[in-house]
């Protein structure tokens, strides 16, 4: 029968697909979203955090939450902004592509520059190179138009423009970390010194056209050709990447990030992605719709996001780049993912609501749906005993089924959990408070022993676990709660074994989802009231329905990484306690869904792979620990007191009928932008809130003081930001007005007595 069972299902397994996955957590914005245009030529992270976006229709600043945009009605010369950059004062240029220059200085737009001798400049970049004279000086250029050095003072600002002409096309102009300018044209690279252009001669790199260049690491540099992008060091190309397959036009874009991977961008041709020492090129465009796009900027913000701007289709923020992300789109059979482990050659087995994928090289491998009902159905759970992968999947048949496929031996278990001992025992857990127990494989009606849970009959009660600890011991997790059963034993006619219950405990004594055991003799148990933890020396548990905070009810899965810390799958995300503190990742911080379902710890790669509702996330744990997000400030927008708006904040005073004062503020952060906690002290305690808005109503006459902090998920609380303003009093609450009050009374009381005197005097 198994014979029979095993050619046609090998059948079905080798009928697989093969494609190259991964997808990056991003949010993306468009005009839909608030900014100005979906149309965004340049992005700019200003000193004060915030960023700006130069689009088709005006400039747009970005908080994380809400976009503020500046257009021609705001002051600028057009709304079709090209080009940015940021003065040494913190004042942001503009570049209007046929109109001049405008400047952000003091919260307000001012033109700079229309035309120059009666000439309109076509202005495509700006660059300010940093300089420590008082001179600024500014490099505006077109593509064919030259370069115009433009010329000013602390004290005189605007002085003057000076036409650079150039023989070639200047694609680019970069300042290295050296200050060096290096000029990317159409016949190879040369320096920009005292505003004149010297070829550089690299060997190896043809005098053609570079359209693009960045500074890479250690002195090097890359620069982008027609289909080839060359890294440079020491004068000379030390490597170079083939990239005709993706597009035979030019390399538009590139980017070296501070994780030493390379973005680029083909002509219409969406952007694509090459892993820090690896030659491996992914086409991250194709994964979020951008592979005809035209990709118009690349940038990293100083939390290390990394941002797209588009033609028509947006900007995307590129963020927490420690996970990697599929879906079904990249391959898997099913978005749920029940359950993940590995093989000893390094494939992963991924378990889903319907059917087996294998990962690897970045590839799924799955049997095809409607072909063969076996490997499509759903899968409760994947084990690996002795490099065997044993897997629980609804058949309808009660017969363990071999199958090789990929150098993988799978037997299929049409049961809902199972283990195999140590003593070589198989266990298989069911739907009705029972285990079968036997010590082989396959077994028949007849042939099959059970081992009763709570009541010694047939009750609904699924077993969803089978776990053996390293001292034997079997624990059975099920929906009524857990059991231990101690010493095991199989005779050909009886099954015997010592159970406990934890009847007394929160979390023990509810539904348990999983099992498993640390480095510590501990065994842990996930379950819908929290988790506990069992300790095999001393006998005593540990339960944590909360931890420092945190609801860990309706947990699923436990597992631990190489530092002994433990990682909790939970249907409110997932959750890392490290003894001290707790991080906690969701569907805000770049998880496909914050329903956590399984876990699975890969010791060699030192990767966390977790399974979710919406698809597979892969966690970089070094990247992950060396993402230390920076507390984020409090900047306050507006503070609007009466019918008065105020934008600056020093000695604010206000009159006796302005006792209303609303404090509009915000925090930046850009990762996990719906994550900022607030809190405040008005000469009082500490106040949490989830709101950016302070109303203060009807509020005396008096000095106040205002604090306010912010928190993004997972970092700590930034430092406050303090703001003071004084009410001042009615005049009936002056001391003045006391003061005369106090006359008025003692005249009153003189005249009474001098009265009172005069009378007496009469009589």
């Amino acid at each position: 029968m198994l014979n029979k069972l095993l050619i046609p299902l090998i059948l079905v397994l080798l009928q697989f697909t093969q494609i190259n996955s991964q997808t990056p957590s991003f949010h993306h914005y468009s005009a839909t979203s608030g900014l100005a245009s979906s149309t965004v030529y340049y992005i700019l992270q200003a000193r004060d955090g915030f960023i700006w976006f130069a689009t088709a229709n005006g400039v747009s600043k970005f908080d994380g939450n809400q976009f503020t945009t500046f257009i021609i009605n705001d002051g600028l010369n057009s709304n079709s902004i090209i080009a940015m950059a940021e003065g040494k004062n913190g004042e942001i240029y503009f570049g209007n592509y046929e109109k001049g220059i405008n400047v952000f200085r003091d919260g307000k737009i001012q033109n700079y520059f229309t035309e120059v001798n009666e000439e309109r400049l076509a202005i495509s970049y700006l660059i300010i190179p940093r300089d420590a004279n008082e001179k600024q000086t500014i490099y505006a250029h077109g593509i064919y138009s030259g370069v115009n050095a433009i010329s000013e003072s602390d004290t005189a600002g605007f002085i003057s423009v000076n036409p650079i002409p150039s023989q070639r096309a200047t694609y680019k102009l970069t300042q290295l970390t050296n200050n060096k300018i290096i000029a990317a044209t159409s016949d190879g690279l040369y320096d920009f010194e005292n505003e004149k252009f010297t070829k550089l001669n690299i060997t190896g790199l043809p005098d053609s056209d570079l359209y693009s260049f960045v500074e890479g690491d250690e002195g090097s540099y890359f620069a982008g050709a027609k289909s080839m992008i060359y890294h440079i060091k020491n004068d000379k190309v030390i490597k170079s990447y083939d990239v005709k397959a993706y597009g035979d036009i030019g390399i538009s874009h590139i980017f070296f990030d501070s994780n030493k991977n390379i973005w680029f961008s083909i002509m219409n041709k969406g952007f694509y992605f090459i892993p820090k020492g690896t030659d491996k090129i992914i086409d991250i465009g194709s994964k979020m719709g951008l592979q005809n796009s035209l990709v118009n900027k690349y940038f990293e913000d100083n939390e290390g996001n990394i941002w797209i701007s588009t033609f028509g289709k947006g900007v995307y923020c590129l963020n927490n780049l420690y996970l990697k992300s599929y879906n079904e789109n990249d391959g898997l059979s099913n978005n749920t993912v029940y359950s993940i482990t590995k093989e000893n050659s390094g494939k992963i087995i991924i378990g889903t609501f319907n059917g087996i994928n294998i990962l690897e090289d970045g590839k799924f491998h799955r049997t095809k749906k409607n072909i063969g009902k076996l490997l499509t159905e759903y899968i409760y759970g994947i084990k690996n005993f002795d490099n065997s992968i044993y897997v629980g999947v609804s058949l309808n048949n009660s017969i363990v089924t071999n199958v090789s496929f990929k150098g993988i031996n799978f037997y299929m278990v049409d049961r809902q959990s199972f283990a195999k001992t140590k003593d070589g025992l198989y266990l298989f857990g069911t739907g009705h408070d029972y285990i079968i127990v036997n010590r082989r494989l396959n077994f028949t009606e007849e042939s099959k022993h059970l081992f009763y849970i709570f009541r010694d009959s047939s009750n609904l009660n699924r077993i969803n676990d089978i776990f053996e600890d390293s001292q034997k011991n079997v624990w059975i997790a099920t929906a009524n709660g857990l059991c231990k059963i101690s010493g095991l034993s199989y005779t050909t006619d009886k099954v015997k074994g010592e159970k406990s219950f934890f009847l007394d405990d929160p979390v023990l004594n509810s539904r348990i989802n999983s099992v498993t055991q640390d480095n510590q003799n501990n065994v842990w148990f996930a379950g819908a009231n929290g988790i506990a933890s069992y300790n095999l020396e001393s006998g005593s548990v540990t339960s944590y329905p909360n931890l420092l905070g945190y609801d860990l009810s309706a947990s699923n899965f436990i597992t631990f990484d190489k530092e002994d810390r433990l990682w909790i799958a939970n249907m409110k995300g997932l959750f890392l306690f490290d003894g001290k503190t707790i991080k906690h990742l969701t569907g805000k911080t770049g998880l496909p869904s914050s329903e956590v379902l399984s876990l699975y710890f890969d010791e060699s790669e030192n990767l966390i792979y977790v399974g979710t509702s919406n698809g597979l996330s892969v966690l970089d744990i070094n990247q992950f620990d060396n993402f230390n997000p920076l507390p984020p400030n409090v900047i306050i927008v507006d503070v609007e007191a009466g019918d008065s708006l105020y934008t600056g904040y020093d000695n604010l005073i206000f009159s006796p009928e302005q006792h209303d004062v609303k404090i509009d503020f915000t925090a930046l952060n850009f990762s996990s932008p719906g994550t900022i906690k607030y809190r405040y002290n008005f000469d009082g305690g500490w106040i949490n809130t989830d709101f950016s808005l302070l109303n203060f109503v009807s509020l005396g006459s008096g000095t106040y003081n205002l604090q306010i902090m912010a928190k993004a998920q997972n970092s700590d609380w930034g430092k406050p930001t303090f703001i003071t303003f004084k009410i001042q009093p009615r005049f009936t609450e002056t001391l003045g007005f006391y003061l005369m009050s106090f006359l008025v009374i003692l005249m009153a009381v003189l005249l009474l007595y001098s009265l009172r005197v005069r009378i007496k005097n009469k009589k």
